[in-house]
């Protein structure tokens, strides 16, 4: 109470002592829950943490089998990682990373993984990864028409230049050469600085094209 400071010291012991009667079983009460809530909470975050730190322990792992050897098998690490920690970015990440190495000899089972990603990933730049390497499997495999539907997602999300590039490849296998020379600079002029190195990757794709009139000359004949 605001007028508090005007009673004498007695008045106020009084008072608090009645204060301390009337609501001490509900304080008592609230700092319990205060303290079960603070300890719980605590027990929760080393819980996150220990998960994390075994999903990370599993994903090297498996980037160390694949390192030590591209014919090793990771399937055990990956397994667990989709299984047990299907929500953490490191299970994702393993399946990218066995979705590569599938893709050398058997890219249906390399494409049914990389589907796994799209599904459950929850970083959307893992599912576009995903996506876009679904992509090339479908080009590389002449499915030109799924290729392009992969490559036409949307929101493209700060991956429209890769999406571009499949674009234009498939105008490419199309002969579709003025098109794939467009969607190749649209790429080129979506990278930010940083990414020189794809923006002359890029560029080599479009010099190696035939000549406007050169691919009309092809055409008439």
């Amino acid at each position: 109470m605001a007028d508090d400071i005007f009673l004498i010291p007695e008045e106020q012991d009084e008072r608090a002592r009645k204060w301390l009667k009337d609501n001490g079983p509900a304080l008592a009460i609230g700092i319990a829950l205060g303290l079960a809530a603070i300890f719980g909470y605590e027990q929760y975050k080393d819980s996150v943490q220990r998960n994390a730190e075994h999903a990370s322990a599993l994903y090297q792992a498996a980037l160390t089998e694949v390192s030590d050897s591209s014919l090793s098998d990771i399937d055990a690490q990956v397994t667990e990682l989709k299984e047990n920690y299907a929500s953490s970015s490191y299970a994702a990440k393993a399946a990218l990373l066995k979705a590569k190495k599938l893709s050398i000899s058997d890219l249906d089972a390399a494409y049914i993984e990389l589907q796994w990603v799209v599904d459950n990933a929850a970083e959307p730049g893992l599912q576009h990864t995903a996506r876009i390497r679904q992509a090339k499997i479908k080009l590389s495999q002449d499915d030109l028409e799924q290729a392009r539907v992969l490559a036409s997602f949307t929101p493209t999300q700060g991956f429209e230049s890769n999406y571009d590039e499949v674009l234009a490849e498939v105008n490419v296998r199309e002969g579709n050469t003025e098109k794939a020379r467009e969607l190749f600079q649209k790429a080129i002029d979506t990278l930010p600085s940083s990414q020189s190195g794809y923006a002359q990757l890029l560029s080599l794709k479009i010099d190696r094209l035939p000549a406007a009139a050169a691919q009309a000359s092809v055409d008439a004949n």
